[in-house]
């Protein structure tokens, strides 16, 4: 039950979309992070069902980029750009550590985020309309010429796949840092940061990560006749990719926050359709 209660929990706090059911409890707020990969799951279905339906229906390049785009931030209601531009505001303003700090919780907007973010959108956009058009000529190639499947699963499939798994494992990862690293001092995160369920909390989210890459593996071995090789390397990505964020804010940042967090969800996704991307395109 209590798992039940903390994915419910994560699904309100960190998806805009409405919650089935409304539960909280205060003590477990350790597990409700550590529910993140679910949330993940929930949100990657929502954005690889409408890049499917968009792409087989024949919607324009740019419009599916657009829609895509649109979905990957807008989901989960904005928050985890909003903590990328605190982050990007705080590190590039190269003030000594208190101001950063300071510049970190100013609900102001700076220029530095608003740059930063410009340029991630752009990033989307560009990685989404690219994708969508290689699948469609991929998919025009296979149809022509009677093969084209990458380790047996098509550019569609694996893309689909790759959307589904990067905001799973993106996703576990922000959970994860924040579950592991020592807060900053004003981070809401800093008085669950001495409970003792901080590592079985850790161990959830490997099981989740884990159990989440199986189950699409299986499904599209028996649906699709091969597993996405690309889309499981693309999600590795992804997680290297939050990694690396994560270290770099920390470090500019002197501890750890929701913000760090959030900042290290948006590089490794972008991260990660930017590498599936560069993969699908040599290959094919």
């Amino acid at each position: 039950m209590k798992y039940i209660t903390a994915f419910f929990m994560a699904w309100g706090n960190f998806l805009a979309i409405p919650c089935p059911r409304k539960l909280w409890n205060g003590e477990y707020k350790n597990l409700m992070l550590a529910m993140l990969p679910s949330v993940g799951v929930v949100h990657g279905a929502i954005v690889s069902l409408l890049f499917g339906v968009m792409v087989i229906t024949g919607f324009p390049v740019y419009i599916t980029g657009f829609a895509v785009t649109l979905a990957m931030f807008g989901i989960c209601g904005f928050i985890h750009l909003d903590g990328f531009m605190d982050c990007c505001d705080a590190i590039m303003s190269r003030r000594p550590l208190e101001e950063r700090q300071r510049i970190l919780k100013d609900p102001n907007t700076g220029a530095f985020a608003v740059v930063s973010a410009i340029f991630l959108i752009l990033c989307w956009f560009t990685c989404s309309a690219e994708l969508t058009e290689t699948v469609m000529l991929s998919a025009m190639r296979e149809i022509l010429s009677g093969g084209g499947n990458l380790f047996g699963v098509s550019p569609g499939e694996s893309a689909v796949a790759a959307l589904l798994l990067i905001p799973v494992f993106s996703r576990g990862m922000g959970g994860l840092f924040v579950l592991s690293y020592d807060p900053i001092g004003h981070s809401q995160y800093a008085e669950d940061a001495a409970r003792d369920d901080r590592g079985s909390c850790r161990t959830v989210i490997a099981i989740q990560l884990s159990l989440y890459t199986a189950i699409i593996a299986i499904i599209w071995l028996f649906t699709c006749g091969g597993v996405p090789l690309t889309a499981m390397a693309s999600a590795i990505v992804a997680a290297l990719g939050s990694y690396l964020g994560c270290m770099y804010a920390r470090k500019q940042l002197g501890g750890m926050s929701g913000d760090i967090a959030g900042y290290s969800i948006c590089t490794g996704e972008v991260t990660g359709i930017l590498v599936f991307l560069v993969m699908i395109y040599f290959i094919f």
